[in-house]
């Protein structure tokens, strides 16, 4: 399924919610083919194209779905974590928090720097990889994109916590090899 625009999104986790489902897999635009290999029981329905709005995520809560599994690149993944951040998704915000996980994840402050200086998640990820460090920043890349879901989840219902369990995971740019993956099961 990929609805094109929120209201679709939001339309699609409806029909979706209306089903008895409770799991929305949320993926990017170039890994539809690994999400679907990592969770072959999951009906089609569940599986809808992420909306670089959020669209899909605030109909996911409003309509009680219980977990919602992001599975992305690193540049869909760091968009996501600094666009729930910051309301926007800007390169240099997007450097910002991937220099940070690298200091965070003890890659260094040369590292950091180069990070920063990177203009792209796909360099920043080619420079984790060389340095040895995309397993530790790839799942802190994970971990905040959960976070950051799930606090966008909590503030679409005004509760204090999420209602929608988070689960991301970081896919190669071939969308072939699951990098990384952090998240909490639905209750």
């Amino acid at each position: 399924m990929s609805p094109s625009g929120p209201a679709n999104a939001a339309e699609a986790v409806a029909r979706l919610a209306a089903q008895g489902e409770r799991t929305l897999v949320l993926y990017g635009s170039a890994v539809a083919g690994a999400a679907r290999g990592m969770l072959p029981k999951l009906p089609a329905e569940c599986f809808v194209e992420a909306d670089g709005e959020g669209a899909s995520l605030r109909a996911a809560a409003e309509h009680g779905l219980a977990q919602v599994i992001l599975v992305g690149t690193a540049d869909e993944l760091a968009a996501t974590a600094t666009a729930t951040a910051t309301a926007t998704a800007t390169a240099g915000a997007a450097a910002e928090t991937l220099a940070a996980i690298t200091i965070d994840m003890d890659g260094g402050p040369a590292l950091a720097a180069e990070v920063a200086a990177a203009g792209t998640a796909r360099r920043a990820y080619e420079l984790w990889e060389a340095a040895g460090m995309l397993g530790p920043c790839g799942r802190e890349l994970c971990r905040r994109t959960a976070g950051a879901l799930e606090r966008t989840a909590a503030r679409t219902v005004g509760a204090a916590a999420s209602p929608v369990a988070a689960q991301v995971v970081l896919v190669d740019f071939t969308g072939e090899r699951m990098v990384g993956m952090f998240g909490r099961m639905a209750r």
